[in-house]
């Protein structure tokens, strides 16, 4: 945030959050706002965690993480006990209710979040566990490394790289003063499609966008006999 404030009044205050000067109190807001733009952009592998589920034959639909915000753009839950597939994902509520009511679906089993709940149809065999990848939504975190979803202290700090941060309150503050911002914005894409393509991350896929390695096939897990 001093960094940002530097550039644009040309001074550094020592404290934002809980300043009574109006500058002050803008930077700390829009920090948050654009913090979280950023963090929503990609699949970040700083914000990537797994989760991890067991069944008892009975339960059909489990808690997500505290720190849950988001599946992956590509997020599978795998069953640990088959080596070549996972559980189905549901194209959307009324297939996974379809199946649901008359009993049957892809073995091991299908999934669908909705109502903030992990579900399955039918429920998870007893003792059978499942993985799956998500994003958290910490993308901060305090002075003793206690992962936050929001900014609320100046001793708090970015898990992405920070130069974004500056670079996204510089274009946002002078967007919203009515200044001339198009230098301040190109400047934060670029550096944004930079340390995306270097992060590896997942993006958001567009509708009729395809991507697949042509002619890649599971791996046999046994010995070849011989011929």
């Amino acid at each position: 945030m001093q960094s940002a404030a530097l550039r644009l009044v040309g001074r550094k205050p020592t404290t934002f959050f809980g300043a009574s000067g109006t500058f002050e109190a803008e930077i700390a807001d829009w920090t948050n706002e654009v913090a979280q733009d950023i963090a929503k952009y990609q699949d970040w592998q700083a914000l990537q965690s797994v989760a991890t589920i067991t069944g008892d034959g009975s339960t059909e639909e489990f808690d997500l993480p505290a720190d849950y915000d988001r599946m992956l753009v590509y997020s599978d839950v795998q069953d640990l006990e088959a080596w070549c597939w996972g559980y189905r994902a549901f194209d959307d509520i009324n297939q996974f209710l379809y199946h649901q009511a008359r009993g049957f679906g892809p073995w091991p089993g299908g999934w669908i979040i909705y109502g903030n709940k992990l579900r399955f149809s039918p429920a998870p065999a007893d003792g059978q566990i499942a993985t799956y990848p998500y994003i958290i939504k910490n993308w901060a975190k305090s002075s003793d490394s206690t992962p936050k979803a929001a900014f609320d202290i100046d001793t708090d700090s970015f898990v992405l790289p920070e130069r974004l941060l500056t670079l996204a309150l510089v274009w946002r503050w002078r967007e919203n003063k009515k200044l001339d911002a198009s230098g301040d914005q190109e400047a934060f894409i670029k550096a944004l499609d930079e340390y995306g393509a270097k992060d590896r991350g997942s993006r958001p896929i567009f509708k009729n966008a395809r991507r697949y390695i042509a002619g890649a096939y599971p791996a046999w897990p046994w010995a070849l006999g011989g011929v």
